[in-house]
Parts: structure tokens; C-alpha cells; sequence
């Protein structure tokens, strides 16, 4: 199966399927993959000595959502395919789980690690699932945070699973629940140590051998009598009750586009509710604002996670840390968090940091944070952001080349992105509390000047700094859109 799942065949019938993608720390949903679950299902359908599967991963983790190269060849189609096009090209993965739900032969899922967007959807299409019990273990469906919605049967198997309104926690906050939760919601039917996670799934395997797939039997909750009709003020209130407030039902569309998969598929079969489910996807896809999201704050955000990463080598092996002032208490709160080891030095000013490499090199830097207006700042400062829901960012302005990768380093401990700027003065306090249209005129200003590096990641740090709403995509994005 072009090495990306590899099966053994039990003298039990037991066909352990194992998902591996060379030269990736994670599995991800690629075309490949899904070649290969093709072949895989094709092969337990046909081969007589094949009585059950177990899927599981040869990685630390399960699955982790999409491909890079396919979202963005989705975002990409969506610009000039038809929407029967498009249904066909993104609906193939729901398609694919209702024939793998509806098999003759039990599929059982062992999820080993983290399951978010697909890979969980993949759980769920399964007969049983057992999952890991680690409670580091993370298991969700973000796709609301980029403005989609799960579009292989999420949205359909977790109220019939969890309930509705568990569900639509799920769903409308993206959050992600651990293996002693999932248990309890229903979701998955147990959790287990993981070195007796395979076995425990054989052996439930072997039991369904010859058993023809009730969905009565999979769905606790499969009348939905807890699911509402359909009506446009219902979804209003039912994203209300999430946490949704009425401004970002109207600006981000996924909302909408989620709740109402849910009470239009409701009481459908699952093929039938899938195919509900995938025009609601369409719908988003072919929205500006989801193309927006999708692009800066998935796409861009990882290539910027990847590209501005510290060097290879570069290590920091110390803080001595200034006094912190009340003004940069945001750097005072991250710094509490840091394992690593850090003294308090009384020569130093206040509100400064010397960072030392594993080299024994020291790199100086001024904390600074998004209030700040003071201007310029003479050598190396770095901004923290405050975090959050897409993350957070840390603009390092100002710093020789030594110096950022010493403050990329640290922003990688801080779980920031780590967004250097010429200088001498930051960006984000430019940008802060302007509208778009003035946004974006600064913003390109300051992407002509040289030494201003990827444009995308202005964008990107603005999303995370909280400067620029997400709908937009960022100020220079949403000034595209607007040509």
C-alpha cells in the first residue's frame, strides 16, 4: 500500500493495519493515504481470510489532520472548479469512512496518540475505538479555528456518539478532550494502557468476528432526540450557548455552517448526512473568509513555524534575568513558566534579559510587550504578544543574526512564533488598534522596505498578536481580498 500502511495477518483473522508515512514525525491525511485506505478496504472486503482490521500507528501519535499540500490544492480548486467538482475532490475521505463504518468485517481503531480533524473522524468511522489512557493525549476536531468544519463525518458521529450539545462543545470551540473524557462522552469505549492497547483491540476484534454492524449498537445516540429542528434563530442560539457571540456567528461563517450540518443531518443515514455535512464544507470553502483563515492561520503559520525556527545547534543554556517591571508583567508570566534554568542579575537593567547559548555566547535583549509606544529601542528587543486562541508571537527587532536565533530559541520554550523585524522599532505596536484599511496601509509600507522578509508572516503575526481579526486573514491579505 505504497508503504504507507503496513498490514499483518493474524492466524486469527486479525488484519492489523498500521498507518507509517515515511520521513513524517506525524501520519497526516494525504491523496496517498487515502490510495491506500482504498487498497486497504478493498483487501478486508475480498480477502475470505481477513475477518476483522485494527488500524493503528507506527508513530507516537495517531493522525493528525490534513496534508499541507492537499488543503492548499483544496483552497487552490476552490477558485475555479464547479461545486460538483469540488464535492467530489473533498467528499472522498467521508465517502471513504462510510464504506469502511458499513463493512461486513469489524474495523477497530487503535489510537495510540493524537487524533484531531481526520485522524479522529477516522476513529469515529470504526466499529469500537479504544484510545491510549494518557491524558497528555489530545483528541478533537480545530477545524473551526482555521474557519472549516470536519468534513469526513464529524459533525454527524460525534452527536450520535457524545450527545448534542457535548458535540457542539467540540465542535464550535475546537477544543480538544483527553482519553478519560472521550470514555465518558461515549466517544471512544475505553481507554487503556497503551502497551496493551493492541492486544485489548484484538481481542474485541475477534469477538465481533461474524457479526453483522448494528449502528444501533455504535450510537448511543443515534435517535438525536436531542438535536432541535432546524431553523436559522435555533443555530443562533445554539452557537449562543457555546460561547458564540452574535458579531462572530455573522463574521466567521463556520459557526453557522457547523451548527447547521448538525441539525440538517440529524435523523439522516450517515450517507446521506455526510453529503450534508460536505456541502456545508463547500460552502466554506468557497467563502472568502475561510480561504483567508485557512491560508494564514494554517498554511503560512506552519511554513513561518518552520522557516523562522531557531538554527540547528542553537541552544540556550541560561537567563540571567533584569528586574521585571509591572508594565512587562506579560514577560514576568512566561518567564515563571520556563524550564530552564534562570538567576536574577542586579547589574542588569530593567526589563532585560542576556540569554547564553550552550557556546557560552551572550545575547542581550529588551523586553518589551504590545502596549509599549516608546519608539525605538537601541540593539536587540524582543515583544511579546499575548496568547491567543491561534497562538502567540514574539517580535524580535533589531537583533544580529546570533541574537535572533538566540531569541528563536526562546520563543520556541515560550510556545511562540518567532517574528523578526528589522527595527528599529516593532511592527505590532504600529498596527495596534487601527482598522483594517489603516492596517494595511502600513503593513505595505513596511513589507516594501528592505530587510522586511515574507510578507505572509506580517500577516501571520498579526492574527496572533490579536491586532488583526482573523476573518481577514491579516491586513495584507485582507487587502488582496478586497482588489
Amino acid at each position: 500500500m505504497d508503504g504507507l500502511i503496513h498490514t499483518a495477518l493474524g492466524a486469527d483473522g486479525v488484519l492489523v493495519a498500521t498507518i507509517a508515512m515515511p520521513d513524517r514525525t506525524m501520519n497526516v491525511f494525504s491523496g496517498g493515504l487515502m490510495d491506500a485506505l482504498d487498497a486497504l478496504m478493498e483487501r478486508v472486503d475480498t480477502d475470505p481470510a481477513v475477518r476483522s482490521c485494527v488500524v493503528t500507528s507506527g508513530k507516537p501519535s495517531f493522525l493528525a489532520g490534513a496534508d499541507l499540500v492537499m488543503v492548499r490544492g483544496y483552497c487552490d480548486a476552490a477558485a475555479t472548479s464547479t461545486h460538483a467538482q469540488m464535492f467530489e475532490m473533498c467528499g472522498r475521505l467521508g465517502r471513504q469512512f462510510v464504506r469502511l463504518e458499513n463493512s461486513a468485517k469489524p474495523w477497530v481503531a487503535a489510537v495510540n496518540g493524537l487524533a484531531l480533524g481526520g485522524g479522529l473522524e477516522l476513529a469515529l468511522a470504526c466499529r469500537v475505538r479504544l484510545v491510549a489512557d494518557d491524558p497528555r493525549l489530545q483528541l478533537g476536531v480545530p477545524e473551526v479555528r482555521w474557519g472549516l468544519l470536519p468534513g469526513a463525518g464529524g459533525t454527524q458521529r460525534l452527536p450520535r456518539l457524545a450527545g448534542f450539545e457535548p458535540a457542539m462543545d467540540m465542535l464550535l470551540t475546537g477544543r480538544s478532550i483527553d482519553p478519560a473524557t472521550a470514555v465518558r462522552l461515549g466517544v471512544f469505549a475505553s481507554a487503556v494502557p497503551p502497551g496493551q492497547l493492541l492486544d485489548d483491540a484484538k481481542a474485541i476484534a475477534r469477538a465481533l468476528h461474524g457479526k453483522p454492524y448494528d449502528e444501533r449498537a455504535k450510537f448511543r445516540h443515534l435517535a438525536q432526540g436531542d438535536v432541535p429542528a432546524h431553523s436559522d434563530a435555533t443555530a443562533r442560539a445554539v452557537a449562543e450557548r457555546h460561547g458564540v457571540s452574535a458579531a462572530d456567528f455573522d463574521l466567521y461563517p463556520a459557526y453557522s455552517a457547523i451548527v447547521d450540518s448538525v441539525l440538517k443531518g440529524a435523523h439522516q443515514s450517515l450517507a446521506d448526512a455526510t453529503a450534508v455535512e460536505m456541502n456545508q464544507f463547500l460552502r466554506l470553502m468557497f467563502s472568502p473568509v475561510a480561504g483567508c483563515m485557512v491560508r494564514t492561520l494554517f498554511l503560512e503559520r506552519l511554513r513561518a513555524e518552520r522557516e523562522l525556527a531557531a538554527p540547528a545547534g542553537m541552544k540556550l543554556e541560561r537567563i540571567a534575568v533584569g528586574a521585571i517591571s509591572p508594565a512587562r508583567g506579560a514577560w514576568g508570566q512566561a518567564l515563571a513558566k520556563l524550564k530552564l534554568p534562570q538567576a536574577a542579575d542586579a547589574a542588569l537593567p530593567a526589563d532585560t534579559l542576556d540569554l547564553i547559548d550552550v557556546q557560552g555566547g551572550h545575547h542581550r535583549v529588551a523586553l518589551r510587550v504590545l502596549e509599549d509606544n516608546d519608539g525605538a529601542v537601541s540593539g536587540a528587543s524582543a515583544l511579546l504578544a499575548p496568547a491567543g486562541p491561534y497562538g502567540r508571537v514574539m517580535e524580535i527587532v533589531g537583533a544580529d543574526d546570533a541574537g535572533a536565533a538566540a531569541l528563536a530559541a526562546l520563543a520556541a520554550r515560550l510556545w511562540s512564533l518567532p517574528w523578526r523585524t528589522p527595527g528599529p522599532a516593532a511592527v505590532l505596536p504600529r498596527l495596534r488598534g487601527l482598522p483594517l484599511e489603516q492596517q494595511a496601509a502600513v503593513a505595505a509600507a513596511f513589507a516594501a522596505a528592505p530587510g522586511a522578509g515574507d510578507p505572509a508572516f506580517l500577516d501571520v503575526a498579526a492574527c496572533l498578536a490579536g491586532i488583526a481579526p482573523a476573518w481577514s486573514g491579516g491586513p495584507l491579505t485582507w487587502q488582496r481580498t478586497r482588489a
